[in-house]
């Protein structure tokens, strides 16, 4: 894919006018490394030992306990945010308000990596193509964005090698010591493949957000079947029973997510359309920060 630099520019002028308007840094509270070091953050006192920084001595507390003492900080750990994008035909189609999937779905994943490239993160990339699964460093900075979506573009469109739940838990197999911060980006067929105890391991060290594209339903005027590739019959897509029957599955996939999302301490986002990708990943950190899953 040849990257649309307009496209890109929009992106990065969307993300810029809503965080200067909103928040100034969205990875506010986030985690700290159990490593210690210098930062902000005091963490305990502990007795003097040769080779301690002498600028660290806390002689307040040495004079009260007539020991020698030296302050110990956490270490803040610069955030590793690891994107998960899915692929496939299915993208090649349109979203519940009639956009098109495979545009939000890489807006998602550009705004995603812009914001957190601003507040200093590393930034990596997943996603399953035809010939197996396709990865990109983690690396920060305007060049991150322009390689993730030539990436994903490239392959947004491959049939995938594996189905969203086989591709999460090969990527947490292949960074087993990083905490990451994840992003899975995909719609209803790859909800319906997440197990509970993929949500469970991801959460064990992650902060985990799903975001969920809105597939647009079989049933209406005119509705074309991209991997049928032909029209629906007219009597199937206005039938009132099917047009039922697809919202009651729809409703059984969500809420028995939501439900293990709740569970397993997931954030969880539905989107459908360019205008409110922003505002639900600007949303999705606050409820994150909250402790607001499902």
């Amino acid at each position: 894919m040849e990257i649309d630099y307009d496209y890109l520019i929009g992106i990065c002028k969307d993300a810029v006018l809503y965080t200067n308007r909103k928040t100034t840094n969205i990875l506010d509270g986030g985690y700290n490394s159990v490593y210690l070091g210098k930062s902000l953050d005091f963490h305990d006192l502990k007795e003097y030992s040769p080779g301690d920084d002498i600028t660290s001595i806390d002689w307040k507390g040495s004079s009260k306990t007539g020991t020698l003492l030296v302050r110990r900080y956490i270490a803040e750990k610069k955030h590793s945010v690891l994107i998960i994008g899915d692929t496939g035909t299915k993208m090649d189609a349109d979203t519940s308000s009639g956009e098109y999937k495979a545009d939000i779905a890489l807006m998602e994943a550009g705004v995603i990596d812009y914001l957190l490239g601003r507040q200093g993160a590393d930034i990596g990339f997943v996603c399953s193509g035809v010939k197996g699964e396709i990865y990109t460093p983690f690396r920060s900075g305007g060049i991150s964005v322009e390689k993730l979506l030539h990436t994903y573009g490239e392959a947004i469109f491959e049939d995938p090698s594996s189905d969203m739940n086989s591709l999460i838990m090969d990527a947490l197999r292949t960074f087993p010591m990083r905490r990451m911060i994840i992003f899975v980006i995909t719609d209803m067929a790859g909800l319906k493949t997440v197990k509970s105890e993929t949500l469970l391991r991801m959460s064990d060290k992650n902060d985990v957000y799903f975001i969920c594209l809105d597939d647009a339903y079989a049933t209406g005027r005119r509705v074309y079947d991209r991997i049928g590739e032909n029209y629906i019959d007219g009597f199937m897509s206005g039938s009132r029973k099917l047009r039922k029957a697809e919202k009651a599955e729809r409703d059984n996939i969500l809420n028995s997510f939501k439900l293990d999302a709740l569970r397993n301490r997931v954030v969880f986002e539905r989107t459908s359309s360019a205008s409110g990708v922003v505002d639900g990943i600007i949303n999705m950190f606050e409820r994150g920060h909250r402790g607001i899953y499902g």
